[in-house]
């Protein structure tokens, strides 16, 4: 019987399926699952306890953090790894904040996926190094480290708004999405514009945009 068990959350089959060809491989580990979103996931974790979770932060129905989120919500126990196409400078800080223990970045080769499920395991947090320098030097508030992205400042519910706003969602269209009023999202607009010193809707609509692009953060 193999040490550990990892179970997959990835709305591509493809990737499902190569992330298992890869960890099965692994004298010590196997795959005892998967799911294509976190809803499935969820529900399929009943019967399920796997070490570890590796999951993507663009899932068809549901938002990776939120996905994040509930599992240790549940499975306080159960260390998870996101492995996604978003840049790992914006986005890992706020995964460990919700639950995870690493990130790696799907351009990555597959001995960093091992990598980075073996160190988890043992109870650390993986980071690439550069993101791991990044916030040493915050930390100690280097004076010559990279900008504070001012979007930090935000809400993780705020963040997925901005994104959405960035990717050219209209507010009747983000409150469809997320199950939410539009008066909830004029508020997180309201909230987002004070936050980031912007004066109006079209303002903030034009921030968001040029984030995105400048960040490639495709929802």
């Amino acid at each position: 019987m193999k040490n550990y068990s990892v179970f997959i959350i990835d709305d591509h089959a493809v990737v499902r399926e190569g992330l298992a060809m890869v960890i099965n491989q692994e004298a010590d580990m196997e795959v005892c699952g998967s799911a294509d979103d976190g809803p499935v996931a969820l529900q399929k974790l009943f019967n399920i306890e796997p070490d570890i979770i590796i999951v993507d932060l663009s899932l068809t129905t549901s938002d990776g953090l939120e996905v994040i989120k509930a599992i240790k919500a549940r499975y306080p126990n159960i260390f998870i790894l996101v492995l996604s196409m978003r840049e790992e400078m914006v986005f890992a800080e706020r995964c460990v904040r919700a639950g995870a223990s690493g990130y790696v970045m799907k351009s990555e080769k597959p001995s960093v996926i091992i990598e980075a499920l073996r160190k988890i395991i043992k109870g650390k947090i993986y980071f690439s190094e550069k993101m791991t320098e990044y916030i040493l030097n915050k930390a100690m508030n280097v004076k010559n480290c990279e900008d504070k992205d001012v979007v930090e400042a935000l809400t993780d519910r705020e963040f997925q708004v901005f994104q959405m706003i960035g990717n050219g969602f209209t507010t009747k269209q983000i409150a469809t999405k997320l199950n939410l009023s539009v008066k909830t999202i004029d508020a997180f607009r309201e909230s987002m514009k004070h936050k980031l010193g912007l004066k109006s809707a079209p303002e903030l609509s034009q921030y968001a945009i040029k984030w995105a692009h400048y960040q490639d953060v495709i929802i």
